[in-house]
C-alpha cells in the first residue's frame, strides 16, 4: 500500500472527471484524504464512490469568487488542514468547432473563462495559502495551465490568456509561498484526451501528428499522464521543485 502522502489531505478543483478525477484518484491511492470539488454533483459522488471514506465533496461554482472563502472554510472544518491544493478546474468559453480569434468573443465568455482559469485559483491560493502558512509545516500547489500559454495558434485567445495568468500566478506565488515551506509549480498539457476535448475527440489522433497540435511522439495524453506528473508534485521527491511550469504535452511545447 502506498502511504507516501498518507495523513495529509488534498482539495482537488474539477475532480469529477478528467484530469481532475485522475489526480484525485492517484493522490487517495497514495494515502491522502481529498476534498472533492466541483459543480457536477453526480461526478463528484461517483469519484467518492471510487475512493471511499477518505473523500468528502463539495459541490462549487468556482465562477462564484465570493463563495471560495467559504468553500475552503468548509474543507477545512471537514478535515481540520490543507496540505495539497490542485488547481485543476478549467474551461475553454468557446467551443473548438467554432471560429474564434480576438476579435470573436463576447464580454460574458471573457468574464466566464478568466472567472474558472484565474480568478478562482489566485482566491484559493490566498486562502489555501494563508492557512498554510498559518498552520506551518510547509504545504504543496499544483496549477494545472496549457500549452497553450506558449502558442500563437490553435487555442481560443481568452484561453490561452488566462492559463498564461496561472504560469504568472505559479511563479509569484512560489515565491510569496517558499520561505513558508510551501511549493507552487504547474502542470501545461497538450492535447488530453478529456471531456474538454470532446468535441473533437475524433479529430485527436490526427491533430497530433499534423497542425499547432502536433506533437513530438505523435499521441494523445490521457488523464493518467497529466495526473501522474500532478502526483509527483505532491511528493517529498520534488521538494527542490517550484515556480515550474513542467509541460506535459509531448514534446507540443520545447
Amino acid at each position: 500500500m502506498d502511504t507516501a502522502l498518507s495523513g495529509q489531505v488534498a482539495l482537488v478543483t474539477g475532480s469529477a472527471s478528467g484530469i481532475g478525477r485522475a489526480t484525485a484518484l492517484m493522490l487517495a491511492a497514495a494515502g491522502a484524504r481529498i476534498a472533492l470539488v466541483d459543480r457536477d454533483a453526480a461526478g463528484l459522488a461517483a469519484v467518492a464512490g471510487d475512493i471511499g471514506p477518505n473523500a468528502r465533496t463539495f459541490e462549487a461554482d468556482l465562477g462564484d469568487g465570493g463563495s471560495l472563502p467559504g468553500l475552503v472554510g468548509s474543507v477545512l472544518a471537514a478535515f481540520g488542514r490543507i496540505d495539497i491544493l490542485v488547481n485543476c478546474a478549467g474551461i475553454t468559453g468557446i467551443s473548438f468547432t467554432e471560429p474564434q480569434s480576438t476579435t470573436d468573443f463576447t464580454d460574458a465568455q471573457l468574464d466566464a473563462v478568466l472567472g474558472i482559469n484565474l480568478r478562482a485559483p489566485f482566491i484559493l491560493t490566498r486562502e489555501v495559502g494563508r492557512h498554510m502558512v498559518a498552520r506551518g509545516g510547509g504545504g504543496r500547489i499544483v496549477n494545472v495551465s496549457s500549452s497553450a500559454a506558449f502558442r500563437a495558434t490553435g487555442s481560443p485567445p481568452i484561453y490561452a490568456a488566462s492559463k498564461a495568468g496561472l504560469n504568472a500566478l505559479t511563479r509569484t506565488a512560489a515565491a510569496d509561498l517558499g520561505p513558508h515551506g510551501v511549493n507552487v509549480n504547474a502542470v501545461a498539457p497538450g492535447a488530453t484526451r478529456t471531456s474538454m476535448l470532446a468535441d473533437v475527440d475524433q479529430y485527436l489522433e490526427e491533430m497530433v501528428k499534423n497542425g499547432p497540435l502536433a506533437n513530438l511522439t505523435q499521441t494523445v495524453s490521457e488523464a493518467e499522464d497529466v495526473a501522474a506528473v500532478i502526483r509527483f508534485l505532491c511528493l517529498p521527491d520534488s521538494r527542490q521543485m517550484t515556480g515550474q511550469v513542467l509541460h506535459t504535452s509531448a514534446g507540443l511545447v520545447v
